[in-house]
């Protein structure tokens, strides 16, 4: 008898390329340090050869990294590979990759932030080459008051080397290997730096908070950190004062009831203004695409928890048509529209909803599921969700999108109210269908009436 393996899927990153699991997204350019975290669909019996990345950013892969054990943590240009698995009739290989870069340009003073796309190549013993070009925000780590006015935006240091303490080192939570789902409280450290702090009656000049959270591969909050958690830093504009630095205490996923798999540590920076207010240069912990990957943990990682065998249909997300909330507590339904890009069945999905910030906005609990039939709308249906012990994030499980092949449309949308305080103005919410990332929902228009 023989089985026949999963055809081979020239579309999925994991086939063709390299899927991206996480990476130290964004840091100020006296970091200049590469993490990342990636996975690959390989023909069966097939292993790495070589793995190689750009130095500075400019599509020359310049760099090797050397193999060491899985769990190793080390602090020179090297990967890790963390799981080798057959699955099906081919092989998955998932690995971490960290090293050195020369990106250490300022952007400033008519730039915020310079992007790179660092190019990764791993040559495969067969002689196939992968690539992934994942990019970095490399941020202006100081500040001028002739600079543009975005510039001087809060951020996180990249721990590397020793330099911030920890066991073996500082950058160890990057890639880190918990078998037990147990992170011990030196892995996730938070260095809190404010371009701007102190200068007097200048904008967005004191940050003394961050908010935290880890998110697995599909992009559920692990239980610890079910919204993003505040936590107290103190910032600073030094180079070399890493006195500053915080860590976080230690964490047990599995103790917690978190499932195994990939985990990204997640940062968003804060700052207020002189009068108190909340600067406008913080980093919105409502969306992912503001956060920064500090860490990252394989708590008993197997690859079948994070894949499908089998092909399934791809969908994208994007915000619905703008919604007017008034301050009178009347119900309306802010949302996205899913439209599926392949003819692959959809499964059901967990749908995430978040609101944002002291905006004034609260969730029913419901969300409302729905198809277009001719000129018609048409309700599939309206299932209830669980609220955070906040009230800001609501979550529904075993969510039917009702997609029925390439070019089906649906919308998920969101009972929510406005209190008689709500913030005039405009605002959205974060959805999150299945995994990563996130969408912004319709535009929503705070009015009094």
């Amino acid at each position: 008898m023989t089985t026949s393996a999963t055809p081979r899927d020239n579309t999925d990153p994991e086939w063709a390329g390299i899927r991206t699991l996480g990476h130290a997204n964004r840091f100020g350019w006296w970091d200049s340090e590469f993490r990342y975290d990636g996975r690959m669909r390989v023909p069966m019996g097939v292993n790495i050869k070589e793995v190689r990345y750009s130095f500075r950013g400019d599509g020359q892969t310049d760099v090797q990294a050397t193999q060491v054990p899985r769990g190793q943590s080390g602090v020179d240009q090297q990967y890790e590979v963390i799981e080798h698995a057959r699955l099906d009739g081919f092989d998955v290989i998932t690995f971490t990759l960290r090293g050195d870069l020369d990106v250490d340009k300022n952007p400033r003073p008519d730039n915020s932030s310079l992007k790179y796309a660092i190019d990764v190549r791993v040559t495969l013993d067969n002689g196939e080459v992968r690539r992934a070009a994942p990019e970095i925000d490399v941020l202006a780590s100081d500040w001028d008051p002739d600079d543009a006015p975005d510039v001087g935006r809060p951020y996180v240091r990249l721990p590397f080397d020793s330099n911030w303490g920890g066991s073996p080192n500082s950058q160890a939570g990057f890639g880190y290997v918990s078998d037990n789902g147990f992170v011990p409280g030196d892995k996730f450290i938070i260095d809190l730096v404010n371009p701007r702090e102190g200068r007097q009656g200048v904008p967005s000049n004191h940050s003394d908070t961050v908010y935290y959270q880890l998110v697995h591969e599909d992009g559920t909050p692990s239980l610890e950190t079910q919204v993003p958690q505040p936590w107290k830093a103190e910032g600073h504009t030094g180079r070399g004062d890493l006195s500053h630095k915080t860590m976080l205490p230690a964490i047990d996923l599995r103790q917690k009831g978190d499932k195994p798999g990939y985990y990204r540590f997640l940062v968003w920076p804060q700052a207020a203004n002189f009068d108190g207010s909340v600067s406008n240069l913080s980093w919105d912990p409502t969306k992912t695409e503001d956060a920064f990957q500090l860490g990252s943990v394989y708590y008993r990682y197997t690859a079948s928890g994070g894949i499908d065998p089998a092909p399934q249909g791809q969908f994208v997300v994007s915000p619905g048509d703008p919604v007017t909330v008034p301050r009178t507590g009347e119900t309306k339904y802010p949302g996205v529209v899913i439209q599926a890009t392949g003819d692959g069945k959809v499964p059901a999905q967990t749908v995430t909803v978040t609101l944002p910030l002291d905006k004034g906005l609260r969730f029913t609990g419901r969300l409302v599921v729905g198809v277009m039939r001719g000129s018609q709308w048409v309700q599939i249906e309206q299932p209830d969700g669980t609220l955070s012990a906040d009230g800001r994030v609501l979550t529904v499980k075993n969510v039917d999108l009702a997609l029925t092949g390439k070019g089906s449309k649906s919308a998920v949308l969101v009972e929510v109210q406005a209190s008689a305080g709500a913030m005039l103005g405009d605002t959205s919410l974060s959805f999150l269908v299945g995994g990563p990332p996130a969408s912004s929902s319709s535009l929503i228009h705070i009015t009094d009436r």
